[in-house]
């Protein structure tokens, strides 16, 4: 009673890929450079492509060297996108072992994602706000210091007032 085709069915975890892309790839190509080398590669591997952000050219914070054969290039800016999608936990290291073997991904990070996150990514980069400046008198010429509004309490008090006399709980 021996059953040889059988295959056993590993359990699928949720991933993401957040990646570096070469600088000296063309815009129009960064999207399709990580996805000709990646999806063909979580397809072979029995993987399911969940989601993308579309790579988008930043600067770095600080330089980025890549071994390129002999070579060690430096870079400053590079695209960064991210990927998700589903795959085994022993196909991970065959998916590792590919993208260190590009030449083209400066850097990656795999994470693997808790069962109740979202497949879609979440494309809305968050704006760094400064605080606002202002030269004071007082310092030195020159200096810039942060300057805080004051907050009444007093009208702080009624409009959290007001907010919960709008939400009458039944």
């Amino acid at each position: 009673m021996e059953n040889t085709d059988s295959e056993v069915i590993l359990p699928l975890n949720l991933y993401e890929i957040a990646y570096l892309l070469s600088p000296l790839v063309p815009a129009e190509n960064a999207s399709t450079e990580f996805n000709s080398a990646i999806r063909l590669s979580l397809e072979n591997l029995g993987g399911i492509f969940a989601s993308e952000l579309t790579p988008i050219l930043r600067p770095l914070a600080y330089p980025v060297t890549k071994v390129i054969g002999s070579n060690h290039q430096k870079y400053n800016d590079a695209y960064f996108g991210a990927t998700r999608f589903e795959l085994s936990t022993q196909a991970i290291l065959a998916l590792k072992d590919i993208l260190d073997k590009n030449e083209q991904i400066l850097r990656f990070m795999i994470i693997r994602l808790p069962k109740n996150a979202d497949k879609a990514i979440n494309p809305i980069y968050r704006k760094i706000l400064a605080p606002i400046r202002r030269e004071n008198n007082d310092s030195p010429k020159g200096e810039i210091t942060e300057v805080h509004e004051a907050i009444d309490e007093v009208e702080l008090d009624k409009e959290i007032e007001e907010l919960l006399e709008d939400k009458v709980i039944v």
